[in-house]
């Protein structure tokens, strides 16, 4: 099959790379191109493969975490590294078709379409790791197992599959970590981003009373997209929210700690929860001089958390429950997340420029494997 990848022009031929082409990532020259794979092999005999799967890519998404990934990987290629690696694959988010199954594996069936389960933090088999199921999703064939995937139903397409799992499982974990009550005044940061818009999507099905704040300008489609949650639009790299009339929250979810941290907390009402699932400059060429990242506020912060009883909680992703009850909630006709775009192998630039460079993208943008 055909595959997208990073690729080393220093040590792959050129005649083993389709559609090379160059983009640029926070002055990090990426260079990509489509890569042939076979099939790996998969014995149903060896009893190695007994709890494993083996997955046909039928579609994937980058999340923000993979953006790192992708600059060091390119970082390593373009500096030749001796560890750089002639292809480096990517992506973390996918749907996939089984076409292997091993002999210890009874809940999943060949032609089942999957999704990743990346359960965390608690393990669920001997010898399993937890968290992200793959850092490969581009590769376009992959061995799982068979703990490390939940089957979808049909009336979800391959789109919102491809961009579901850690949205998902993160945003469910999330709201439940919080136990928010039916009165309580929410706000979500940096609400364009993908957990964002799965934190507010989620939380109006529930009926509750949600703010998001943002720094971008958004099109009427986009506004009816998180009705009836009010929008509101601050200035890119304003230092301080005081200028701005907010006013007080019970729960103030936020993706980026090391943007938001210092400016919710004075936000926060009496016993409020703040909770964080990431932070923004994963690395030293993400940042920008707007960033307020100061630290000389942390004693200030942690003096009105304590005077406050507020509650400070740190995130990461959700457990296998958390993803079945978002599965169950998911409806075709209320999606928690809009796709930008669909672009194919051979657009492989296109994919990362619109996946990282475009601030006024809205939803994920989808790369499809199937014909």
């Amino acid at each position: 099959m055909k595959a997208l990848a990073i690729v080393n022009t220093e040590l792959l031929p050129e005649e083993c790379i389709k559609n090379k082409e160059e983009i640029d990532i926070l002055g990090t020259t990426v260079t990509s191109g489509v890569v042939d794979i076979t099939k790996p092999s998969f014995d149903i005999k060896n009893p190695q493969n007994d709890d494993f799967v083996l997955i046909h890519v039928d579609a994937f998404s980058c999340n923000y975490r993979d953006k790192a990934l992708i600059v060091k990987a390119a970082i390593k290629m373009n500096s030749k590294e001796t560890s750089a690696r002639p292809v480096s694959f990517f992506g973390s988010d996918f749907v996939g078709t089984i076409t292997e199954v091993g002999a210890g594996v009874t809940d999943l069936k060949i032609g089942m379409r999957v999704i990743p389960n990346c359960y965390y933090p608690y393990k669920e088999y001997e010898g399993v790791a937890t968290g992200v199921v793959t850092n490969e999703a581009s590769k376009g064939w992959l061995k799982l197992h068979k703990s490390k995937v939940l089957a979808i139903p049909d009336y979800m397409n391959d789109y919102v599959a491809a961009s579901f799992s850690i949205g998902a499982q993160t945003s469910s974990s999330m709201i439940r970590r919080c136990n928010i009550k039916s009165t309580d005044k929410i706000l979500v940061t940096s609400s364009r981003s993908n957990t964002s818009m799965f934190i507010i999507k989620s939380l109006l099905t529930e009926g509750y009373d949600v703010t998001a704040l943002t720094t971008t300008d958004w099109s009427k489609e986009e506004l009816d997209f998180v009705f009836p949650a009010k929008v509101i639009k601050i200035e890119r790299g304003l230092k301080s929210w005081e200028e701005i009339d907010l006013g007080k929250f019970d729960v103030i979810f936020d993706p980026f700690y090391d943007l938001n941290l210092l400016n919710c907390i004075p936000h926060l009402n009496f016993n409020g929860r703040y909770i964080t699932c990431g932070f923004k400059n994963q690395h030293s060429s993400f940042e920008e001089k707007m960033d307020d990242v100061r630290s000389n506020k942390f004693n200030l912060l942690m003096l009105q958390a304590m005077i406050n009883n507020l509650y400070i909680i740190g995130n990461c992703i959700g457990t296998t429950e958390d993803l079945r009850l978002a599965i169950s909630k998911y409806n075709p006709n209320n999606t928690p997340i809009q796709i930008d775009k669909i672009v194919d192998v051979y657009h492989g630039a296109e994919f990362l420029d619109s996946t990282y460079n475009m601030q006024s993208r809205f939803g994920k943008v989808v790369m499809t494997y199937k014909d």
